[in-house]
């Protein structure tokens, strides 16, 4: 993803005027730790934590894995007036302070949510919203998905399909992150605070001239 992130910023700064690029950074930022008995949402923080905590219980003989997300990042973005057309391009970026893991590849996952909270939202209401990622984690729903599995510090993930299925009459959208590992892994996004936080590049499909 990042080298087709590369490849049409490139081409894009060769064909089209560089106007064409929009920015939008994030307008609200927190991670939710959803253990086994509770939830909690972290607000005031110097990171965005998406992490995994994988543990093997042996029982007489028998192994059960136990999984929880003691990080789970939610990102919105303001996209009033925004049209987004068949032929743009968009594509969430965020930026990894840093990496933790064991021997297992770790993947992050991206899904929609609903974007009825703010940074201020007790966790019931977050549990509103991200109830349509967690139906499509229950159905194992790969095509509504995005994923990085990159392992550099920057990650990519296109939302193209996403903005223009939220239509041109929404005003925000909001993403929920899950790390995905065999293994306990831990990845610390930086926030919007940071000035180097979530942000949604928008852009033509760079098109190639006969000059």
């Amino acid at each position: 993803m990042l080298l087709l992130l590369a490849a049409l910023l490139a081409g894009n700064a060769l064909c089209n005027a560089a106007g064409d690029v929009t920015a939008i950074p994030a307008s609200q930022d927190v991670y939710i730790s959803m253990g086994e008995n509770d939830v909690s949402v972290y607000n005031q923080t110097d990171i965005l934590l998406c992490a995994v905590n994988v543990t093997v219980n042996v029982t007489d003989g028998s192994r059960a894995k136990i999984v929880s997300y003691p990080g789970a990042p939610v990102v919105q973005f303001d996209i009033s007036g925004l049209n987004l057309t068949d032929d743009d391009i968009a594509v969430l970026v965020l930026k990894a302070a840093s990496i933790q893991r064991q021997d297992d590849p770790v993947m992050v996952a991206l899904m929609s949510i609903g974007s009825d909270w703010d940074e201020s939202s007790d966790y019931t209401t977050f549990l509103v919203n991200i109830l349509p990622a967690w139906n499509i984690i229950k159905m194992n729903d790969a095509t509504a998905m995005s994923s990085n599995t990159d392992g550099d510090s920057i990650f990519a993930f296109d939302v193209s399909q996403k903005l223009r299925d939220a239509g041109a009459k929404a005003d925000k959208i909001s993403f929920l992150l899950e790390a995905i590992s065999n293994s306990s892994s831990e990845i610390a996004f930086l926030p919007r605070e940071s000035e180097q936080g979530p942000c949604l590049v928008i852009m033509p499909y760079p098109g190639s001239s006969p000059n």
